[in-house]
C-alpha cells in the first residue's frame, strides 16, 4: 500500500505575524501556550459545562459529540490562526483510503491476538450470539468508541506527539507521547503501572506510527476504533477495563501476562508483541517516505 502519498497544499497560507508575534508563533514555547489556551482550555470548559447542564444519562452521546466538535474546531482555529498554515491533518484527499486501511488493519490485528491466544489454549469460544447482538453492540458502543478514538488521537498524536517532535525529534516525541498515553489509562478498571507501560509500548507506539506515516488523523483514528470495536463488540472482551458484550462469547484462562487479566487482552504479552511488530512496519514505511524528523534547532 502507498498510504503516505501527500498532496501539496493548495490553500494560500495567511501572512505571518510580525515582530514579537512572529517570534512567539515560531517558538516551541509559543506552540505549547497556544495549544493550552486555544485547544485544551475550550475542551476542558466544554467537558465541565456539559456535565453541569446535561445531567441526563441519556444525553451521554450528545455530551460527547459537543466536546468533540469543540475540540476539532478549536484545533482547526489554533492551526489556522496561530500556526498560520492549512490544517493538513484534516485533509480529505486520502481520507477514505486511510479510513478503510485503518479499519482493516485494526480488525485483523486484534483478531490475530485472539487467534494466537486460542492457539495457546488461553481463549476458548463458548457461544455465538445472533447477529442481532452484534448490531445492538454496534449501536451501543460505536458512538462512544468513535468519539473516544477521535479525541484521544487528536490530543495524543496531533497535539502532544506533533509538538514534542518539534523540540525533541520523532524518536523521543513518539516514546514520550506513548508513555503519557499509557499513563492516561491508569484510572481504568484493572489497570496497574505495568499495564499502563505496556499500553504505551504497544498501542501508543502503534497509533503514533500510524499518524507519522500519513501525518493525517484518518489512519490512526480508524485503527484505534477498529481495535476497540473488534475487541468489545465482536469478541466481547474487556476494552481497557470496560467490559464488552457483543457477538462472540468466549473465556480467557491462564496467567494475566498472557490473557491480560481484568484489563482485557490488550494487556497481554501477545498484544504487545503483535502491535510492536506492526508499529515497526509502519515506522519503516514512514522512514522510507521521509516522514520522520530530527530535532528542530
Amino acid at each position: 500500500m502507498n498510504l503516505p502519498d501527500a498532496s501539496p497544499a493548495t490553500t494560500r497560507e495567511p501572512e505571518p505575524p510580525t515582530g514579537w508575534g512572529r517570534h512567539l508563533a515560531g517558538s516551541g514555547v509559543g506552540a505549547w501556550v497556544a495549544a493550552l489556551l486555544f485547544v485544551a482550555s475550550p475542551f476542558v470548559a466544554a467537558n465541565i459545562l456539559t456535565k453541569l447542564f446535561m445531567l441526563d444519562p441519556g444525553l451521554r452521546d450528545a455530551r460527547n459529540l459537543i466536546k468533540t466538535i469543540v475540540l476539532l474546531a478549536s484545533y482547526w482555529a489554533c492551526v489556522r490562526w496561530w500556526e498560520r498554515r492549512p490544517v493538513r491533518e484534516f485533509s480529505t484527499c486520502h481520507a477514505v483510503r486511510e479510513l478503510l486501511a485503518g479499519l482493516l488493519l485494526g480488525g485483523l490485528l486484534f483478531s490475530g491476538v485472539v487467534l494466537v491466544l486460542a492457539a495457546f489454549g488461553a481463549y476458548s469460544l463458548d457461544t455465538v450470539a445472533p447477529l442481532g447482538n452484534l448490531a445492538s453492540a454496534a449501536m451501543d458502543m460505536l458512538p462512544k468508541m468513535v468519539i473516544g478514538a477521535l479525541i484521544e488521537e487528536l490530543l495524543f498524536r496531533l497535539l502532544l506527539l506533533r509538538l514534542l517532535e518539534r523540540s525533541l525529534g520523532t524518536f523521543w516525541a513518539l516514546a514520550l507521547s506513548s508513555l503519557v498515553f499509557g499513563l492516561a489509562h491508569l484510572g481504568n478498571a484493572g489497570a496497574t503501572p505495568m499495564i499502563a507501560a505496556m499500553l504505551g509500548i504497544e498501542l501508543g507506539l502503534l497509533f503514533g506510527a500510524a499518524y507519522l506515516l500519513t501525518r493525517r488523523i484518518w489512519l490512526c483514528t480508524a485503527l484505534h476504533l477498529a481495535w476497540n470495536f473488534v475487541q468489545g463488540a465482536v469478541f466481547s472482551i474487556a476494552v481497557s477495563g470496560h467490559s464488552g458484550d457483543g457477538w462472540l462469547r468466549g473465556s480467557l484462562t491462564g496467567p494475566a501476562w498472557l490473557t491480560g487479566g481484568a484489563f482485557g487482552a490488550e494487556a497481554s504479552i501477545v498484544s504487545v508483541l503483535l502491535c510492536l511488530a506492526t508499529a515497526g512496519v509502519l515506522l519503516s514505511m514512514a522512514h522510507r517516505h521521509g516522514r520522520l524528523k530530527s530535532r528542530t534547532p
